[in-house]
């Protein structure tokens, strides 16, 4: 008996018909994993928005943001050894060894936001006043709710310019930074720390007029576009998409939204989102 084999022209023409259905298979494919991170990160976000309104619900409304020491949290004037304030230091996992020693590296202990999220994990870290080691393993205990699943590069060690090889969680322990944006419309409270401690208070405020339109935390993103001054500007995000953001609400909900660059009161306020306290000077008018 003689067996028929596949001739040339059929084995190319097989070919060629798997060749279209994997053209037509991979955009479908990179489709659903975009939508399966954005879920992810979106619940992510929630959770970290959840844990914001439970430690307000803790402590007398108070947002978990704080001006940092070198090792714990300043509410008032007063203290001394105060760093400034970072975005991260709300919640998150520890620092990477890289800022061992540097301004900034806030233990994961330290962090008020974590034991709302993390309820019962055991943060290591020294007592105060001493730092977390450089080479300690506590550096690579994961908080992944703090994780967005598009991060690939951080922007903190040289912002805005990204660091190749680290992503923002992995470099300061958290995907999401908290919104500061409002910093420069408070441009006259001389003293660092009651600036601060005015914008904070002034979230509070912020929750009982436009909970759903304040955005309290947001991702590298956010910062970079919006502080960029030409209104052409364009980045592209882990999600491949330009000029969109995750950002978290006082409200508690959390949206994928196209942010404003130019530096412009489009870029700070607008009908989706506001970074700024719309009853003040806003930043660029």
């Amino acid at each position: 008996m003689r067996r028929r084999g596949f001739t040339l022209i059929e084995l190319l023409v097989v070919i060629a018909i798997i060749a279209l259905l994997i053209s037509i298979l991979l955009p479908a494919l990179g489709r659903a994993r975009k939508a399966g991170y954005l879920a992810v990160s979106m619940s992510n976000l929630r959770q970290v928005n959840v844990g914001g309104a439970t430690y307000r619900d803790s402590n007398k409304n108070r947002l978990p943001l704080f001006c940092t020491l070198k090792r714990g949290f300043t509410t008032d004037g007063k203290a001394a050894g105060v760093e400034g304030w970072c975005t991260w230091a709300y919640g998150g996992k520890n620092n990477d060894s890289y800022w061992s020693g540097k301004t900034f590296d806030v233990e994961a202990a330290d962090r008020p936001m974590n034991s709302y999220v993390y309820e019962g994990i055991d943060w290591e870290a020294p007592a105060p006043p001493a730092a977390l080691p450089k080479d300690s393993s506590a550096r690579k205990q994961e908080a992944k709710v703090f994780k967005d699943p598009s991060d690939k590069v951080t922007h903190q060690r040289a912002w805005p310019k990204p660091t190749p090889g680290i992503t923002a969680y992995d470099d300061v322990g958290t995907s999401y930074q908290f919104n500061a944006k409002w910093w420069d419309q408070l441009g006259t409270i001389s003293n660092f720390v009651d600036r601060f401690e005015f914008g904070v208070k002034r979230m509070t405020l912020a929750e009982s007029f436009n909970p759903s339109k304040f955005a309290w935390m947001n991702d590298e993103y956010a910062d970079i576009i919006v502080n960029a001054t030409s209104k052409t500007f364009q980045l592209k995000n882990g999600y491949d998409d330009v000029n969109k953001s995750l950002l978290g609400f006082l409200d508690g909900h959390a949206a994928y939204l196209t942010v404003y660059p130019g530096k412009t009161p489009e870029s700070y306020t607008n009908d989706k989102y506001t970074f700024v306290f719309e009853d003040l000077r806003i930043p660029g008018t």
